[in-house]
């Protein structure tokens, strides 16, 4: 299954995607494909509250700026090639990442125009 999205004014990749908590609660994001990112999720804290996720565990992140972040891990399920799948998700920022983790074992296309298309196919 293909999942697509588009690229948006910043140029980033984004693609939509369902997120489910641990009582059923869904949600749908919009998540930028973050090359640089190995894990699977980042989920905002506010969406992580609102989905009901409980605290994993935590520790302190290098982003690519280089300024040191405190997050914290939440198991969350996200829909994902048509199935729900396990992933851990980190609470850092305001931004839903999606990472290397995920789009592993995935064939990924980006138009980097505006409004251009993004796809994740299997391979």
């Amino acid at each position: 299954m293909t999942d697509r999205g588009a690229v948006n004014g910043r140029l980033e990749a984004v693609i939509a995607l369902r997120v489910r908590g641990p009582a059923g609660v869904e949600v749908e994001v919009s998540a930028v494909v973050d090359t640089g990112y190995t894990g699977s999720l980042t989920l905002p804290a506010a969406v992580t509250s609102s989905l009901g996720l409980e605290q994993r565990s935590g520790g302190r992140a290098v982003l690519a700026d280089g300024s040191v972040r405190r997050f914290d891990t939440y198991a969350a399920e996200v829909l994902w090639g048509g199935s729900w799948v396990g992933v851990v998700a980190s609470a850092l920022g305001d931004e839903t990442l999606l990472g290397m983790a995920l789009v592993a074992g995935r064939g990924l296309w980006v138009e980097a125009v505006p409004g251009g298309l993004v796809e994740l196919r299997p391979l």
